[in-house]
This record gives C-alpha cells, sequence and structure tokens, in this order.
C-alpha cells in the first residue's frame, strides 16, 4: 500500500470512531458531436478485486464487496446487511485535462426508509466518490462528492451530507423503475464541480464506490462495472450498455 492511500485508509478509520459517514469521499451522457474516444487514464473491468489497488475500509458493520461471474462476464457485487464499508483506490489527476468520470451500475435491492438529508436515513444502495485534494489533514476537511443511486429523490437532486466535512451528493440514479437493470453513467467532474461548490475543481485524490445500510438498519445490494476516467466523454450510451 502506498503512503498516501496508507494516509487515506487511516484518515477513514478515524472518522469512522468519530461519527459514521461517507467520509470526504456525474447530466448522463452529453448531447452534440460525436465522443471522441480516447484510452483511459484509469480503467477498472472488476475481472479480479486486487488487493493492491482497492482498500477495504468498514465504517459501521461490513458491506461485503466479491466478484460476481456470470454468462462470462464478471462484475462487482456490494451486498450491504445493515453495515457500511467504502472500497477506496488513490488516483491523483486534474479534472481538467481528464474531465470525465463513467461507470455502470445495477440496483437489485434499493434502501428502506433512505432519508439522504437526515443522519439516520442517510443510506444508498449505491455510491461512487470522487476525493478532491483541498486544505485540511482531516476527512471532514477535504471537499467531495459522491454520485448517488436514491431510492426516493428525482434525477438532479443536489444534497448536502449531515456529517462533518458535509459533501455533496448528486443523485443520478432514482427509484425502482430500473431496479435489476444494467445503467450506464457519465459526469463531467468540472461541471459537477462547479454546481455542488462553484468554480474549478482542484485535482483528485481518490475514487471510492460504497453500499450502504447501516444508519437505517436495511439491505442493499448493488453491482459496479467497468469505472473509467478520460479525457473526453466516453462512448455512446449503447456502447456502456450490459446485458
Amino acid at each position: 500500500m502506498s503512503r498516501r492511500l496508507s494516509l487515506l485508509v487511516c484518515w477513514c478509520l478515524f472518522a469512522a470512531g468519530c461519527a459514521r459517514a461517507p467520509l470526504w469521499p456525474v447530466p448522463f451522457l452529453h448531447g452534440g458531436k460525436t465522443p471522441v474516444i480516447l484510452t483511459p487514464l484509469f480503467r477498472e473491468p472488476f475481472d479480479e478485486l486486487d488487493p493492491s489497488r482497492w482498500k477495504t475500509v468498514d465504517l459501521t458493520g461490513t458491506t461485503s464487496y466479491t466478484i460476481e461471474r456470470q454468462d462470462g462476464e464478471s462484475r462487482l457485487k456490494a451486498d450491504s446487511q445493515a453495515g457500511a464499508s467504502i472500497l477506496l483506490t488513490e488516483v491523483r489527476f486534474d479534472p481538467d485535462k481528464f474531465e470525465w468520470l463513467s461507470w455502470r451500475w445495477r440496483v437489485d435491492r434499493l434502501v428502506e426508509r433512505e432519508d439522504l438529508a437526515s443522519k439516520e436515513g442517510s443510506d444508498a444502495s449505491a455510491r461512487v466518490y470522487v476525493y478532491f485534494n483541498t486544505p485540511g489533514l482531516l476527512p471532514w476537511q477535504k471537499r467531495a462528492m459522491q454520485y448517488v443511486w436514491s431510492a426516493t429523490l428525482p434525477v438532479g437532486t443536489i444534497v448536502t451530507s449531515p456529517y462533518p466535512g458535509h459533501p455533496k451528493m448528486l443523485v443520478v440514479e432514482s427509484g425502482a423503475e430500473h431496479l435489476g437493470m444494467w445503467r450506464a453513467v457519465s459526469r463531467n467532474l468540472e461541471d459537477d464541480y462547479e454546481r455542488c461548490y462553484g468554480g474549478r475543481p482542484p485535482k483528485v485524490v481518490a475514487i471510492g464506490i460504497m453500499t450502504d445500510s447501516d444508519n437505517t438498519q436495511s439491505e442493499a445490494v448493488a453491482h459496479y462495472d467497468d469505472v473509467r476516467i478520460t479525457r473526453a466523454s466516453p462512448v455512446t450510451p449503447s456502447d456502456l450498455d450490459l446485458p
């Protein structure tokens, strides 16, 4: 484990002892001209869960992260039974040069009694985090964005977390209409940071994945696949689809 990622994990564990929270930790595909396909700066197909790349940090209880293979495909399965663990990887880059974060996800079970604006209900069936290199040594001093599949809130909603650091949560998928279906998401980090915080974003230091249900003492099941960081908007919606 690199020194920086070790420090990141230590921060998460320290914060978990103080308060359970998603710590500090993207429109859908944009229209217009046909996107240019470039080699990703970062890609995770989840053929395996590489412990040298991804670290699991338990916050309250445990979310199980495993590789599930079906019909010749491998995906990350997250199963939370009243628990919360974050899957974290260090990725350092300038979002001015690599603007796009994309991934695919599928939610099989939504969190019950979700209320993202309150500590008692701040669980989500699926989240993707982006952590920024802002001043401060402790995680709640960092800025972060969380992309959320919400059980109730409409797409486009931005919620401020009730936990220390007050990261911003952006709802990019909502409700049970697409439950059990793979959905492709592509977000422009510069645009979203402007919406959440104003101004241009600092460098990204890490990304994370979490399915959590500890506050609501419920259950949630989600799958994740093909996480990418690219310079241009990646491919087209059909290219990101999964069966």
